[in-house]
């Protein structure tokens, strides 16, 4: 082994990823069939979040070691990450193949069934792998989740208290912990094990988010969408859209009968009700980011992205209500046009900095300046004031329907 590739794997070990890139990469260049050192620099990749690098590299090294059961293990990681979980089974399956005796593998199995809802088969492998070792922190943290899941209180919790007896210090173990004492509302608890978490590792966005979540958590209205999320997410796709469908139907049918019955006047809240319900999830987010940005505390738990989220909000809120204030004033119907834009635009503006993806970011953020610009510059100019809010009105309403497309670019 080349001294690099050793003070690399040095580094590694002690969990200095970024600083164990440099040696890895000069060992590599060494050798450039090193899949070792292939391995380890996807290794570091993974870990600090550069997932497009890591699964460039991870394949290189399959292709260069097809036997090395490891970059399959790593493999199904990146790709159950990536939310592929069809390439993320069909590569754990293989890591099990060359080598069914490696309990971890057995456990990343349980995540990606998690992933797919399939919440008893995720128990049942995270016990496999715990039968190989019965102190696996991986299938133990899988065990956890499944059972919490499952509504399975008592044995969660048994779980987690050998979990964490096992490994006092293992930050990882803390925060998914927290994450499941947040989705049983016991937010109290879930913040103790983020904190703690973040103690042992103040680098980990796992706790970190978890934390985040757990003070949002304390707001009640966060709360009750976060108990919702929980809910909903814990449902198959299918249902999930048999769900949206459904209350879609209701609000449909429950607007049509006000309508007839001549109390037309009490579908404006149930509109509302129902707006605030298909559009909650986008805009509930950004908008705890923006009221953590006033608490003394909470604001130093926000990212720059979510920083940034919350601050679009506010200006866009300003925005809608000063113009909406000019109207009042002036009798203006363009100024009353550019504040129902401004709401308009919440939706892709205050989303553009919470997505990765550098294509996804710049299509959320051309299409809300698209909408502001359309009715600043048409009340400028004297665009015909109907024409200017049809079109804003389409905008709005085509981006309910294509905003999780957007989100897959």
């Amino acid at each position: 082994m080349s001294a690099n590739f050793e003070r690399g794997a040095q580094l590694f070990e002690m969990g200095r990823y970024k600083d164990a890139i440099p040696f890895l990469s000069k060992a590599l260049a060494e050798n450039v069939d090193d899949y070792h050192s292939k391995y380890l620099i996807a290794q570091c990749y993974f870990m600090t979040n550069d997932i497009e690098r890591a699964l460039k590299l991870a394949l290189e090294s399959r292709s260069v070691n097809p036997e090395y059961s490891d970059i399959y293990f790593l493999l199904s990681q990146l790709y159950l990450q990536k939310r592929n979980t069809k390439e993320a089974l069909s590569n754990i399956n293989s890591a099990i193949e060359i080598n069914p005796y490696e309990e971890n593998y057995f456990g990343q199995k349980a995540y990606v069934k998690l992933s797919e809802k399939k919440f008893e088969e995720a128990l049942n492998l995270a016990n496999e792998g715990l039968k190989i070792n019965a102190k696996s922190d991986y299938c133990l943290n899988a065990r956890a989740t499944a059972l919490t899941k499952l509504k399975r209180t008592k044995e969660a919790e048994e779980t987690i208290e050998n979990l964490l007896q096992e490994n006092p210090e293992d930050s990882n173990s803390h925060a998914n912990v927290g994450w499941n004492y947040l989705e049983k509302n016991d937010v109290p608890k879930a913040l103790t094990h983020f904190k703690e978490a973040l103690k042992l590792d103040p680098t980990s966005e796992y706790a970190r988010d978890g934390m985040l979540n757990g003070v949002k958590a304390k707001n009640s209205i966060y709360n009750l969408y976060l108990r919702y999320a929980f809910w909903i997410g814990n449902k198959s796709e299918k249902n999930q859209w048999y769900f949206v469908i459904g209350i879609y139907l209701a609000y449909r049918f429950l607007v049509k009968i006000l309508s007839a019955s001549g109390f037309a006047i009490l579908s404006i809240p149930l509109i509302i009700a129902y707006l605030l319900f298909a559009l909650g999830s986008w805009i509930m987010e950004p908008l705890s980011n923006m009221i953590l940005l006033f608490d003394k505390y909470g604001k130093y738990l926000l990212d720059d992205n979510d920083k940034l989220s919350g601050q679009i909000m506010f200006y866009l809120l300003i925005g809608s209500l000063s113009f909406f204030g000019l109207y009042l004033g002036l009798n203006n119907d363009y100024y009353l046009l550019i504040s129902i834009s401004c709401l308009a635009a919440i939706l892709p503006l205050t989303r553009y900095p919470l997505f990765l993806s550098p294509k996804t970011r710049n299509i959320n953020l051309a299409y809300g300046s698209l909408i502001l610009l359309i009715a600043i510059c048409g009340s400028i100019i004297g665009y015909p004031m109907m024409t200017l809010a049809i079109i804003v009105g389409v905008l709005f309403i085509a981006y309910t329907w294509l905003g999780n497309l957007i989100t897959k670019f």
